[in-house]
């Protein structure tokens, strides 16, 4: 925790007329008091499950220099969240604003969102993945995949850092798990039929952000996940298709904490 307002780097997507990716991340931290900085790994229209996006992958040179124009800035970063990666040019990328952020602040935190499938397949080229795995991960103080990449990435890799892992079925409900050497945490509520995009962004978010602000690993994730479920069951309520995150802010602050389990 620091003494003033947490600044958190964010290298995601950007779809701008979506709230996912950074821009679903980047609101919610700002909602919780959070100042950031976006560096986009793309720059698309609409979400890809609306159907053809719009845009593309940002060119990693010009993202790059973009990068070394927030460098010049001397910020302090309290952390930095990763999320999808256009091109395998970006993991590379991510890899050395770690390094820079952890040199100038040794206590930043570092969270990787690794987003590369689902549902039994990746939906970036397995190269990527690979980097990813092996260069992003290995930095990471947590990483928050979901159940399918988390059994993709403990298949090709023997370390793993910490672990906020989502989609976690628990009889008839599903959650997230915090799970670290020395604890297990566990959240569920209900299922929706229909489940909004968007999510998976604001959560490893929420997450970053309560820690940030000095909440523990246990009460963060039941204060990120109380969110966030809040916020599918207004998107479910309103057919949004998305996470209301604008509409219904109040849940990123106010959500009842949902019950924790070992």
């Amino acid at each position: 925790m620091t003494t003033s307002i947490p600044k958190v780097l964010i290298l995601s997507s950007t779809v701008a007329s979506s709230r996912v990716g950074a821009s679903a991340a980047g609101f919610c931290l700002q909602r919780l008091g959070v100042e950031t900085v976006i560096l986009p790994t793309t720059l698309m229209g609409r979400h890809p499950g609306w159907g053809t996006p719009g845009g593309g992958a940002t060119d990693s040179e010009r993202l790059r220099d973009v990068w070394s124009g927030v460098a010049e800035q001397n910020i302090i970063f309290d952390a930095v969240l990763t999320g999808y990666m256009g091109e395998t040019e970006h993991v590379d990328l991510g890899v050395e604003i770690i390094d820079h952020v952890k040199a100038g602040n040794a206590n930043a935190i570092i969270a990787v969102d690794p987003v590369m499938g689902d549902h039994g397949a990746l939906y970036i080229p397995e190269g990527r993945a690979k980097a990813i795995i092996e260069r992003l991960i290995s930095k990471a103080d947590f990483i928050t995949p979901n159940m399918w990449e988390l059994d993709y990435i403990k298949a090709r890799s023997t370390e793993l850092p910490d672990c906020l892992i989502t989609s976690v079925l628990h009889g008839d409900k599903i959650g997230a798990v915090w799970q670290s050497e020395t604890e297990r945490w566990q959240v569920s509520h209900a299922k929706f039929e229909s489940v909004p995009h968007g999510g998976g962004d604001s959560l490893a978010a929420l997450f970053l952000g309560r820690l940030l602000l000095g909440d523990i690993h246990a009460n963060a994730l039941a204060k990120s996940v109380a969110s966030v479920f809040e916020l599918m069951r207004a998107a479910d309520a309103l057919d949004a298709g998305e996470l209301p995150l604008v509409r219904m802010q109040a849940f990123i602050n106010d959500a009842i904490p949902l019950e924790l389990r070992t």
